[in-house]
């Protein structure tokens, strides 16, 4: 018996939520763009609700089988995702989030702080005598830089070292004056450049050229410019650069009363590993065109690519809305 020819198309499962990390009401209308590899809208379907599957979707056994998939919902600002690989004969799936327009970052009180991840309560406590009020003032004055802090603070969180520990097992402890919508300075164990310089090395991160060019510091206070900085390698999206100003240097001591030679670090979330890579750059034109990277975004382009690669939640202890 000759067997039966496999399928020659696939399908593509959307899966859409919002900035709360919940799936899109169910009488929310969306428009689905699908391109495929050479960038060419193949599929326009409208999807009611949080989930769809898109099939017959041509299969090609080469590159264009890298499919972008594009969101347009009402009230929401557009989102995208690629590369989405179709499967022949099956169905695949794309996970997006889409933001409401001119969203807002909402945020835990400060008692429940208390039993978010403990390496993220540490961020928040290390060095600071009143931490509560600092939060409470930060979240009221600044959101945009807290909203940054908890969403890089979780990406970093999330890395593994060489021995599957997190860079936050190191003492951090945050310069609050510091703060930025797009990066935030801190002290970090001395130890730890060196241990991301070895991730480098077995390729989950890749070295930065004149650092110092590109990570002045700060010179307010006196913050000098970075000698060596990383980028991670693994997400076409928000992949984490890690940048060393290792001649600032400070003992600090840990709330164990242990001290610490610490260095400052200055961790921050780019949009894209490389802009021209693929089509996404229509989703952020205004975003760009402002400059600085928006947290905001940062927070649901991070939840997208983690989906994309099956890893754990991306799940910071806020949520935009």
């Amino acid at each position: 018996m000759t067997p039966a020819a496999a399928s020659d198309t696939g399908a593509i499962r959307i899966n859409i939520v919002d900035g709360t990390r919940k799936p899109l009401g169910p009488k929310q209308d969306s428009l689905i763009r699908i391109l495929d590899g050479r960038h060419q809208q193949v599929r326009a379907p409208w999807l009611t609700g949080s989930s769809g599957i898109v099939p017959g979707l041509e299969y090609h056994v080469n590159l264009d089988d890298r499919y972008t998939v594009f969101v347009h919902s009402k009230d929401h600002e557009d989102a995208a995702i690629y590369p989405v690989q179709l499967k022949q004969g099956g169905i695949v799936d794309a996970d997006l989030m889409v933001l409401r327009d001119k969203p807002l970052f909402h945020f835990r009180p400060w008692p429940d702080m208390q039993f978010v991840d403990p390496q993220l309560l540490q961020l928040l406590t290390n060095g600071e005598a009143n931490p509560d009020k600092r939060y409470a003032e930060t979240m009221e004055k600044r959101p945009n830089e807290l909203g940054a802090l908890l969403t890089i603070g979780t990406a970093v969180r999330d890395l593994a070292l060489d021995d599957q520990a997190s860079p936050l097992h190191y003492y951090w402890e945050v310069i609050w004056d510091a703060l930025a919508p797009d990066r935030f300075w801190a002290w970090v164990d001395a130890r730890l450049a060196d241990r991301i310089a070895k991730m480098a090395d077995l390729q989950a991160f890749a070295p930065e050229a004149d650092p110092a060019h590109w990570h002045p510091g700060l010179p307010a206070l006196g913050i000098l410019p970075a000698t060596r900085s990383w980028k991670q390698t693994r997400f076409d999206v928000t992949n984490v650069q890690l940048s060393f100003h290792e001649d600032n240097r400070a003992t600090r001591k840990t709330a164990v009363g242990e001290m610490v030679q610490c260095v400052v670090v200055e961790p921050d979330i780019d949009y894209y590993k490389d802009l021209l890579a693929h089509g996404l750059l229509e989703v952020l034109p205004n975003a760009l065109t402002k400059g600085k990277t928006d947290p905001r975004k940062v927070y649901s382009l991070r939840w997208m690519a983690t989906k994309q690669e099956g890893l754990a939640a991306f799940d910071p202890p806020c949520t935009v809305e």
